[in-house]
C-alpha cells in the first residue's frame, strides 16, 4: 500500500439539481439535492510515481414532481474509466439510488386485508424481483400460494387427471396441487383462477426443486396474477361489505327522517 490522503466535506453538492428515476412518478424527473456528504481521496504508490483517486458523494434528494425523498450515492473511481465500445466511454462514475429503482422496478401495492405473514411474504417477493433474485422470487410466489391456502383453512383437495388409458382419475392430495383445487372446491376461487395458480406452482417447483431460474417477464406476469387474486379474495369482498354497511346506514337514516 502507498501513501493515501482523504478529505471529507459537507454540502458540496447541496442545492444542486439532477435527473433521477422516481418510483412514485414512474418516470425520470428533476430532483433537488437537500444535503450531501462528500469524500475525495487519492493514493500514491511506487514512490509517488503513480496514483489513483476516488470521490464519493452521499446525497439526500427530493423529487420535484411528487416531493418523495430518497438517497443517492455518486461514486467516481479513476481506474474504472474504460471504453465499453467504440462509441461508449465510461468516465468511471457510477450512480446508486436507494431504494434501488429503474423503469422495470415493481412497487409494493397496499393490501390492507392480507394477513401479516402473507403481506410480509408478498413484500419480500417483490424485493427479490427488484433485486434480480429471480429464483428466490419464484419460490416466494409459491410461498404466497401456501399462505393463501393457510389463511382459508384449506389443507387438501381433489386432483383430477387422466391415466395412461385415457380414463379420468381423481385423488385426494394434501400437496399444493390439491390445496389449489381445494380453494376452488370451497368457492374461494373460480376454476379458472385455480388454473392460473397452477402456473405459479410450476414456477415455484422448478425454482425450488430444479434450481431453475425463470425469466423476469414470466415473474412479472405471475406477480400481476397474484395481485389480481389478492384483489379478488381479500380486497373486493371487504369493499363490498363496507359498501353494504354504508348503504344500510343511509337507508336507516332516511327511514328515521321520515318519522
Amino acid at each position: 500500500m502507498g501513501r493515501a490522503t482523504e478529505a471529507i466535506s459537507e454540502g458540496k453538492a447541496k442545492g444542486g439539481k439532477i435527473k433521477a428515476y422516481c418510483n412514485k412518478c414512474a418516470n425520470e424527473t428533476n430532483h433537488f439535492i437537500h444535503q450531501s456528504m462528500d469524500v475525495v481521496g487519492e493514493e500514491f504508490f511506487d514512490e509517488d510515481k503513480f496514483s489513483f483517486d476516488w470521490e464519493d458523494s452521499y446525497q439526500i434528494i427530493q423529487c420535484q414532481g411528487c416531493d418523495l425523498y430518497s438517497f443517492r450515492h455518486l461514486n467516481y473511481f479513476s481506474e474504472a474509466r474504460e471504453w465499453i465500445s467504440p462509441d461508449d466511454f465510461s468516465d468511471g462514475t457510477t450512480t446508486y439510488l436507494y431504494p434501488a429503482r429503474t423503469k422495470n422496478t415493481l412497487q409494493v401495492a397496499d393490501y390492507f386485508n392480507l394477513s401479516p405473514p402473507l403481506r410480509r411474504i408478498y413484500r419480500e417477493t417483490i424485493d427479490c424481483f427488484n433485486g434480480e433474485s429471480l429464483t428466490l422470487c419464484a419460490a416466494g410466489l409459491r410461498a404466497i400460494l401456501e399462505g393463501i391456502c393457510h389463511d382459508h383453512g384449506v389443507i387438501d383437495g381433489v386432483v383430477k387427471g387422466v391415466d395412461m388409458s385415457g380414463k379420468e382419475t381423481a385423488r385426494k392430495s394434501t400437496g399444493l396441487d390439491g390445496k389449489i383445487f381445494g380453494l376452488a372446491e370451497k368457492r374461494i376461487l373460480t376454476d379458472k383462477q385455480a388454473g392460473m395458480l397452477h402456473e405459479h406452482r410450476y414456477l415455484g417447483n422448478d425454482a425450488v426443486h430444479e434450481l431453475s431460474q425463470p425469466s423476469s417477464t414470466e415473474l412479472r406476469l405471475a406477480i400481476e396474477i397474484i395481485e389480481h387474486i389478492f384483489d379478488s379474495i381479500y380486497e373486493i369482498p371487504e369493499k363490498a361489505n363496507e359498501l353494504r354497511a354504508k348503504r344500510q346506514i343511509r337507508a336507516q337514516a332516511a327511514k328515521l327522517g321520515k318519522k
